[in-house]
């Protein structure tokens, strides 16, 4: 719970609203015929939209002659213009929204591609539930605010158009009011924008802190219980929805102040047109033209209005647009390279190997070397934070920015692509992932090659069969989330049978065994002896039973092999650190075979 809460780093400024559509617009390449038909449709509804009171003008302009043939003829064109603008209306307003539902969902694809490519590092910065919030949260809200509004907001902007020029063609003398009143609404607007932007920008942060929070608080809610900390968790969380509820309350006050200053405008606007019609000299302008002037008028500010109204919808829109691109252009992920690793047999080399978390963080590992063969196994021993942890994490490429070289089948790591590397590493954690689905899902975990055959041959060389049987479904037990209906031995054992099912010929086993017994551990044991002895095996162990059966024992301290040997040997170091450890161990627990 110590980690940042916000999720953020400095951002890279506000995206013009032009780039951010054109971004938007590059994504939705597959829809563009369709975005063009019902751009085409949208084009149709504002012609009907304009044809509406010319068509009423003609007609009233019968009445006045009493051309009665003509005022039916009126009367059926208004009824197919009618027609012709539900028709179009309601195509275009399908059309857009199917359009831009399958965009979204591409978008949203998209992001979770390119965030799941990230290195560590880059989620080391960001809680969860931050991520959570501009891979899900952003682009449904994009989503809602498309679906709700954005088709409307397009013949809106297009009728506003086509509007003022009816209004010029009937009248320029009246259109004057009209002139004189834009510079005013555009300088509100940009200013009302500008303001939304930046404070719908705020309430997206603070989601996604609120969101980052959350999730950490339910994910240690028992350390949170244990420590009796709940009081406090939830009383930060009141402070970091204090800013969100802030933000948001902001952001509706410069809503409410655009659409009540559009309201004002449209009943000037409609007296100034009165008052100079009204003092225009008889004659020069006919009954019908001020009736359809008024009309349309009306018509002009309707659109206007709903604008008005949408404009923080279209700014809310911009927002997480500009947090989702943000995110997608983020360069933080593993430098590919371009050599595959073909061979079975595959060697493992650390050659003056220096890193640190960070740009200016402490050296975790100082000019490490070590050479593993294939058949070998090497144990990296050492206290909690020596750095034996770290070179498994270099080994897979989850972090990159070291000093020195880091060799494998005799290929720089840099070099190897990375699918290809981490396909012949089978890496087994203390910290067991499972995912929700069958219990053959997480063994093969989709691999099309793995067999129920090959499965069940990896369950039995760790003594699981007893496990797949007792579960309901055998293979097709389903596993919750976090393996919630497993016990963590059994959930190590799956991971196990897991890894010697994908037949790497590179295997790291990361502090592996300390979820299982000690009778489970030596069933384990005897799999690796028989399955691993020709593959290249490091294992970060704490087990003095592990460890022993090790050929090479790399003892670190500090980020520093400081000795190195077999079992025996180290033991019999004078003053040795290895022998002081092991003795430490003897000492302190209960269980002689649990080491540091």
């Amino acid at each position: 719970m110590n980690k940042t809460m916000t999720g953020e780093t400095p951002e890279s400024g506000i995206i013009s609203n032009r780039g951010l559509v054109e971004r938007f617009w590059a994504i939705a390449k597959p829809e563009h015929p369709v975005y063009l038909f019902s751009f085409f449709m949208m084009a149709l509804t504002s012609m009907t939209d304009l044809a509406r009171p010319l068509v009423l003008k003609w007609g009233l302009d019968q009445i006045e002659a009493e051309n009665i043939a003509a005022l039916q003829s009126a009367a059926w064109l208004f009824l197919v213009v009618v027609l012709l603008d539900y028709g179009s209306r309601s195509g275009f307003s399908y059309l857009i929204s199917v359009s831009f539902l399958r965009t979204i969902n591409r978008l949203r694809s998209k992001v979770f591609e390119h965030v799941i490519h990230m290195k560590m590092a880059f989620f080391d910065r960001r809680p969860v539930g931050a991520l959570m919030t501009r891979t899900i949260n952003d682009c449904e809200s994009l989503a809602e605010t498309l679906r709700a509004g954005i088709a409307t907001i397009l013949v809106d902007a297009v009728s506003v158009l086509v509007y003022l020029g009816v209004l010029i063609s009937l009248d320029w003398h009246l259109s004057t009011t009209l002139l004189v009143a834009a510079p005013l609404v555009w300088l509100v607007v940009r200013w009302c924008g500008h303001r939304l932007r930046l404070k719908y920008l705020d309430v997206r942060k603070a989601l996604a802190e609120s969101n980052g929070w959350m999730a950490e608080g339910i994910g240690g809610v028992e350390i949170l219980q244990l420590f009796s900390q709940e009081s406090q968790s939830a009383g930060t969380y009141k402070t970091i929805n204090r800013k969100y509820r802030h933000a948001t309350i902001t952001s509706n006050f410069y809503d409410a102040l655009l659409y009540s200053f559009i309201e004002a405008i449209a009943g000037l606007v409609t007296a100034a047109v009165l008052i100079v019609g009204f003092n225009m000299r008889f004659g020069l302008l006919e009954i019908s033209t001020m009736i359809v002037y008024l009309d349309v008028v009306n018509r002009l500010f309707t659109p206007i209005r709903e604008l008005s109204n949408k404009y923080a919808t279209i700014q809310q829109a911009l927002a997480a647009l500009q947090r989702i691109f943000e995110l997608v252009e983020t360069k933080d992920t593993i430098q590919q390279g371009e050599e595959k690793l073909q061979e079975r047999r595959l060697d493992v080399a650390f050659d003056k190997v220096s890193f640190r978390y960070g740009s200016d963080g402490p050296l975790v590992l100082k000019n490490i070397s070590f050479a593993l063969k294939p058949g070998q196994v090497f144990a990296l021993v050492g206290q909690t934070g020596s750095g034996k942890s770290t070179i498994g994490k270099l080994l897979t490429r989850a972090y990159d920015g070291y000093e020195g070289h880091v060799l494998v089948g005799g290929k720089e790591l840099k070099q190897l692509d990375v699918h290809s590397l981490r396909g012949h590493i089978a890496v087994v954690h203390q910290d067991v992932e499972l995912f929700p689905g069958s219990l053959r899902e997480n063994i093969s975990m989709f691999d099309p090659t793995i067999d129920d055959e090959k499965v069940m041959w990896a369950i039995r060389l760790v003594k699981a069969e007893h496990l797949v049987a007792r579960l309901n479904g055998g293979l097709d037990y389903q596993v919750r989330e976090d393996g919630g209906n497993l016990s963590s031995g059994q959930m190590q054992l799956i991971v196990f049978a897991r890894a010697l099912a994908h037949d790497a010929p590179i295997v790291l086993m990361d502090e592996a065994t300390a979820s299982v017994d000690s009778v489970t551990e030596a069933w384990i044991q005897e799999a690796i002896q028989q399955i691993f002895k020709h593959k290249t095996v490091l294992i970060v162990a704490h087990r003095l039973s592990t460890i022993a059966a090790a050929d090479q024992i790399l003892v670190l301290k500090s980020g520093e092999i400081i000795e190195q040997g077999t079992h025996e040997e180290l033991q019999t170091l004078p003053g040795g650190y290895y022998a002081e450890l092991v003795e430490s161990s003897k000492l302190n627990k209960k269980d002689s075979s649990v080491f540091v």
